[in-house]
């Protein structure tokens, strides 16, 4: 990040552009062309992938087990969207059975959201099942990955994913500033034929992509420093090797579960669906969990 800055349509930055994205497409497991960093964190490419695939009136189905599942539905609806909601309980996975419920009684949903990896529960679920159950009933797939890219496998192409976005300040380790962002054909081609403009300047994904294509159109400064920061954390990962560093990162989890769970604690997340880069403990009764985040803080500066 302390190389000389250059104009962000220098065609030196173009080459880094370009090395970014095909690393990306790399630890994404994609062919897809339209796989770049967006200029924002996490929840800015939430936006993008609803922005882009939805219009006002257009029907969202968002399974939601925790708050950024939340989220997801919140920002559909302000995208127009009448959204639909499955819930699970906070530290289980998606429910396959409700979302089945969901598709059959709005047949002509356009894009079901699914977070892979819920931060605010530590749980992670499979998607398999339930991009084949949406893409049955025609519709998009747009998959939230910020927290499992680079920590557990993510296959945007065996998985036929529409959209999967994740933030660089995760596993990726770069510092937060980048979401990187993947567009599948289908939801390109919705994007294309949709009637009326995308409602967001910023997240317009056909200027956007005007910029990261061979145009190298203008459409608003790209964040220099941190695109070589997400420049070096992904040729990090390249040399540790992208599974190495999903193993890595399950065996550190491990053994942090294991010894939270010899002290007596209880995860939120069920065993099976246990993410790796983030462990949520349950707070004991009669423990004041504001005091001991306070006393880290104070004590160990943590």
């Amino acid at each position: 990040m302390t190389q000389p800055v250059i104009g962000h349509l220098d065609p030196k930055f173009f080459q880094v552009m370009d090395e970014v994205c095909e690393m990306l497409r790399r630890v994404f497991h994609t062919e897809n062309y339209m796989t770049v960093p967006i200029s924002s964190t996490g929840t800015g490419a939430m936006e993008t992938a609803c922005a882009n695939v939805l219009e006002h009136g257009d029907t969202a189905i968002v399974c939601r087990n925790g708050y950024f599942g939340d989220r997801l539905a919140d920002i559909t609806e302000r995208c127009g969207a009448n959204t639909v909601m499955v819930d699970s309980p906070w530290g289980q996975p998606s429910d396959l059975n409700g979302l089945e419920d969901a598709l059959k009684a709005n047949p002509n949903t356009r894009m079901v959201g699914l977070v892979h990896a819920e931060t605010s529960t530590g749980a992670l679920s499979p998607l398999l099942d339930a991009i084949e159950l949406a893409h049955r009933h025609g519709a998009l797939v747009v998959v939230d990955a910020v927290t499992s890219l680079g920590s557990h496998e993510v296959r945007v192409d065996d998985w036929d994913i529409d959209v999967c976005y994740s933030a660089s300040q995760k596993c990726l380790g770069a510092p937060p500033g980048l979401a990187p962002i993947s567009f599948g054909e289908r939801a390109i081609k919705i994007i294309n034929e949709r009637p009326t403009r995308v409602q967001s300047f910023y997240f317009n994904l056909k200027d956007i992509a005007d910029y990261w294509n061979q145009t190298r159109a203008y459409h608003h400064t790209s964040p220099i420093t941190m695109t070589y920061a997400i420049r070096e954390s992904l040729r990090m990962m390249m040399e540790e090797g992208i599974e190495e560093r999903h193993a890595r990162h399950a065996r550190v989890a491990g053994a942090l579960r294991a010894g939270l769970t010899a002290m007596g604690l209880e995860l939120t997340a069920s065993p099976e669906h246990q993410l790796n880069p983030i462990t949520v403990v349950k707070v004991p009764e009669g423990v004041d969990d504001a005091g001991v985040r306070r006393r880290l803080l104070d004590e160990w500066k943590h």
